[in-house]
């Protein structure tokens, strides 16, 4: 009778123990949300910097097979990464991130260098909703939204080059043009109208941080945009 026991006993416990089906049962971790296929907007930080949601200071992440790419907030970044579970680490197996040199405002760089020096160390990925957070070990976080970026009624935030020199432009008529770009070194282009609260100075390059509004319904001679001026981040004589 205890021998009988002890053999129905043994037949339980094998049913539930994998490794005497003659091995070790593979374990998968789940992965959760997937990130790729979309393009994830930065959108904040712990430390509280103002992120533009485009041009210069802005920064996207994206996830393509076993790549990432990084564009802002100041230079172009790209490496491998390797997800397990709730954890990622960027720059594969040798932590290696290639980058481009740009220089940028200080703001820009100081942003950037905090972010990469992060992604050099394993990161938790956090979701809520529409967000995804890279949260370091010591708490610092940065913030991304997997939506694309929509106008609103509060304006959008920016940051601008502007040029020393205005250029001669044509709308309903002929006139000079204070000049914009959006990332050093890319061509200048014309803005129609001017930065409510800048003064401009001839000769002198600007970073501003400014506010965009959508001008419903513009004159015959307005822009559709309307620029105010937040903050000037940097000037310089070149």
């Amino acid at each position: 009778m205890h021998s009988m026991f002890r053999v129905s006993l043994a037949v339980a416990l094998c049913a539930g123990v994998a490794a005497c089906a003659g091995g070790a049962r593979e374990v998968r971790v789940a992965q959760g949300p997937s990130i790729e296929g979309q393009d994830w907007r930065l959108v904040g930080t712990s430390s509280g910097d103002k992120v533009p949601g485009s041009g210069a200071g802005s920064a996207t992440l994206v996830f393509k097979g076993e790549r990432f790419g990084l564009s802002g907030p100041c230079n172009q970044h790209s490496g491998g990464y390797a997800r397990t579970g709730s954890q990622i680490r960027f720059g594969g197996e040798g932590g290696q991130i290639a980058s481009t040199m740009r220089m940028c405002p200080g703001e820009l760089m100081a942003r950037e260098s905090a972010l990469l020096s992060a992604m050099k160390q394993p990161l938790e990925l956090v979701f809520e909703g529409p967000y995804l957070s890279l949260v370091a070990a010591d708490g610092a976080s940065w913030r991304f939204d997997g939506r694309p970026e929509q106008p609103s009624a509060e304006g959008v935030d920016r940051i601008v080059q502007i040029a020393g020199q205005r250029a001669p432009c044509t709308g309903v008529v002929e006139g000079l043009c204070l000049q914009y770009r959006d990332q050093p070194g890319s061509p200048w282009q014309y803005l129609y109208g001017e930065i409510e609260g800048f003064e401009w100075q001839v000769g002198v390059e600007y970073v501003l941080r400014i506010r965009e509004y959508t001008v419903p319904n513009p004159p015959a001679d307005g822009s559709s945009r309307r620029w105010m001026l937040l903050e000037v981040l940097d000037r310089s004589r070149p």
